[in-house]
């Protein structure tokens, strides 16, 4: 509950346009789909910067995503299942991802250090209840309880 907060939420009218988009931001399309070029997720260098494609169990990613993607990877799965949901999927693929990166470059990010801090500034904005009592507790340990210099009460 409220990951909502940490969602940046665009919309395009086709994957030609939203991959467009993210290619010209340095992103590769990887889709989740399960053919002959598919490779497994555990095989797959994740220390690019790189955007996954989940499709739901029911219709799968569409013919143009597909086509248009850079790569297809594929969850190895045992047993008697062949999908998982979308959200179980997700998951798998994101800490494979995150693990994946970590190991190779010995961090999981890659933001530069002024998006760091922008970054940094959303999440105080977003929290901003937490915020003003993490600034009354500064003020206090400060020892200026009354007077401190910042006015946050507009917060």
């Amino acid at each position: 509950m409220g990951s909502e907060k940490w969602l940046d939420i665009e919309l395009w009218d086709s994957p030609a346009e939203c991959f467009t988009a993210l290619k010209k931001r340095g992103y590769r399309i990887a889709t989740t789909y399960l053919g002959p070029n598919s490779v497994s997720v555990y095989e797959l260098d994740w220390s690019q910067p790189t955007a996954i494609v989940v499709g739901n169990e029911n219709m799968g990613i569409s013919e143009e995503a597909i086509r248009l993607s850079d790569l297809h990877c594929s969850i190895p799965m045992r047993g008697m299942i062949d999908s998982f949901n979308v959200s179980v999927a997700s998951g798998i693929l994101m800490h494979h991802a995150v693990c994946d990166r970590t190991s190779r470059l010995g961090r999981h990010g890659d933001l530069a250090p002024e998006e760091n801090q922008i970054l940094l500034a959303e999440f105080y904005l977003r929290h901003r209840q937490s915020t003003i009592s993490i600034l009354h507790e500064y003020a206090k340990r400060k020892g200026n309880n009354s007077t401190h210099p910042f006015n946050y009460s507009h917060l």
